[in-house]
């Protein structure tokens, strides 16, 4: 039963976050290409303005050689009741979907 309450509790927590995480992607298919530091910025404000516990340290804006879309790799911090987890996530700037 200890397990199945543990389980719930971790759900609860992370579902959240996870939804609140696709809106911010949806957010950077949208967003078109601008310097890092613009971009930077816009990851935090829109971020911040989810509720994600996303800090500069944590962003990464990648340009591929030769060219195509700038990735982007952000950590949100999650912090549970005795434990704290960094959730690893990937997008790529102004690439909507179709």
């Amino acid at each position: 039963m200890a397990v199945l309450a543990t389980f719930s509790s971790v759900l609860i927590l992370l579902v959240p976050v996870y939804l609140r995480n696709h809106q911010l992607e949806e957010f950077l298919r949208e967003t078109p290409a601008a310097s890092d530091e613009v971009l930077e910025q816009a990851i935090l404000n829109k971020s911040h303005s989810l509720g994600l516990d996303v800090t500069p340290d944590h962003v990464q804006i990648r340009h591929p050689p030769g060219g195509g879309p700038t990735g982007v790799r952000y950590v949100i911090r999650v912090t549970m009741l005795l434990y704290t987890v960094d959730l690893h996530f990937s997008s790529n700037i102004g690439e909507a979907r179709r």
